[in-house]
């Protein structure tokens, strides 16, 4: 059963208790300027290539996000939120079948309190999927235990699997996995581990990772080349063929954490989501690569601000951009078309604008190209509408009293853009020396231009 209990725009879900208590909330925006991960840009391009194809557009993209119950909602990061919901209706859609994503992603998990296993036997830990070997999911299992054996030192319980949520959000029940403590013999962990022969490890390894001892899987060629004995706790891989390779990998994927940061709950679906569009021809790796790079290159060729420097240095063509936004702008950019229609707006001495969306961040790409880390926040999205005035102090724009702010929605197919004032000491400065002044974060309307 899906939960009732939906997402729709952050501005109004979220409660007074929720904006005095909640650390993201109260504590300002984070305005770093952020290098998103490669599976993120990969998946912000999977989109533009499916709208191009007519397989999915932003409606339908909002559709799934607004499905993710709010406590999962809250826990995932923005393209997390873009991985289910593109994921989600590939599967309703009929583009990709169930098996599909199985191959890459793994076999769907069921909730049990069924204990498959009791202290003293012997149990094997899956191998890792070779799809993804180098870059780690949100695992609770590491990869140094793959494929060895241990002994059930302890029954633990049933407990929240926290693997499952970026998998599937429908069930209205936690969903539950037994937990058990197994203990592994170091020397046989590690290669050329120095310690005494009969040290130990214990680890803390849900249910769906583990089998008996005895039983092989047969999804690699590493598996396939390990032979069990019975004596395997005590013996294992008395060849050391295979201690290397885990000991490696663990070196690999620390060295990714440390370099990327720490895997995010929703990544192995995302990067299991896009093998599997490359494998069934929805999607091919080169038209993604350049959808990546048009993008990342959008916003340098400072198409927003010619727009802007145009309309300070000709009225006539700002009447018409404000009166009818989208062809002016295709007129003047000579471009084919705009993906949305837009709407321009003017910063006076008396009114100040500010663009937000609070459903799911969209934004001028064609003019601006991809938006800054803050824009898509939790916190910006909630606070701009209800308290713009903390939102532009926090940027250094205080407003006089007196001055009007209109916020605007960005919640469907218009995309908006702002004409900041024009300061008064550049009456008399060039169309190059005008475009150096024009900002991004001023053509959202968060600041003033400045000179």
């Amino acid at each position: 059963m899906v939960s009732l209990d939906r997402v729709s725009d952050l501005a109004s879900i979220t409660t007074e208790l929720e904006l005095k208590n909640d650390e993201e909330l109260l504590k300002p925006l984070n305005r770093n300027i952020e290098e998103y991960a490669y599976w993120e840009q990969q998946i912000d391009a999977v989109l533009s290539l499916l709208c191009r194809n007519g397989i999915m557009n932003a409606h339908i993209l909002r559709k799934g996000i607004e499905s993710i119950d709010k406590t999962i909602y809250n826990k995932l990061s923005y393209y997390e939120r873009w991985a289910i919901s593109i994921a989600k209706h590939c599967l309703e859609s009929g583009v990709l079948a169930q098996e599909d994503l199985n191959k890459k992603y793994g076999p769907p998990l069921h909730s049990t309190d069924e204990q498959l296993f009791h202290v003293g036997d012997k149990v094997r830990v899956h191998h890792e999927n070779y799809a993804t070997r180098w870059i780690k999911p949100h695992l609770r299992t590491p990869g140094y235990l793959y494929g060895k054996v241990g002994i059930i030192e302890k029954c633990c319980g049933s407990y929240p699997n926290p693997e499952y949520f970026a998998y599937d959000n429908t069930s209205s029940t936690t969903h539950q996995q037994p937990l058990y403590r197994v203990r592994f013999n170091q020397k046989y962990i590690w290669n050329n581990y120095e310690g005494n022969v009969d040290d130990t490890i214990d680890v803390e390894v849900y249910q769906h990772w583990l089998m008996p001892a005895f039983q092989l899987d047969s999804s690699t060629d590493e598996e396939k080349n390990e032979d069990y004995h019975e004596d395997d706790f005590d013996h294992q891989h008395q060849n050391h063929n295979h201690d290397h390779i885990h000991e490696a990998r663990a070196i690999v994927e620390q060295t990714a954490i440390n370099r990327e940061g720490a895997p995010l709950p929703a990544q192995h679906l995302a990067e299991s989501l896009i093998s599997a569009l490359f494998d069934k021809n929805i999607i091919n790796y080169e038209e993604l690569r350049k959808q990546i790079e048009t993008n990342q290159t959008t916003g340098t060729k400072l198409r927003g601000a010619n727009i802007v420097v145009e309309a300070w240095l000709n009225p006539q063509f700002k009447e018409h951009l404000l009166k009818d936004a989208t062809n002016t702008i295709v007129e003047f950019l000579k471009l084919d078309k705009l993906s949305n229609d837009m709407i321009v707006v003017e910063n006076t001495d008396k009114i100040h604008n500010l663009i937000v969306c609070t459903l799911c961040s969209c934004y001028p790409r064609q003019l601006l190209g991809n938006p800054p880390g803050w824009y898509k926040s939790r916190s910006y999205r909630v606070r701009a509408p209800r308290n713009p005035r903390s939102i532009l102090k926090e940027f250094g724009t205080i407003l006089p009293d007196h001055m009007k702010i209109q916020v605007h929605d960005s919640t469907a197919d218009l995309r908006y853009l702002v004409i900041p004032r024009r300061p008064v000491m550049t009456q008399n400065w060039s169309r190059e020396q005008l475009l150096s002044i024009v900002t991004r974060d001023s053509m959202i309307g968060v600041c003033d231009i400045t000179v």
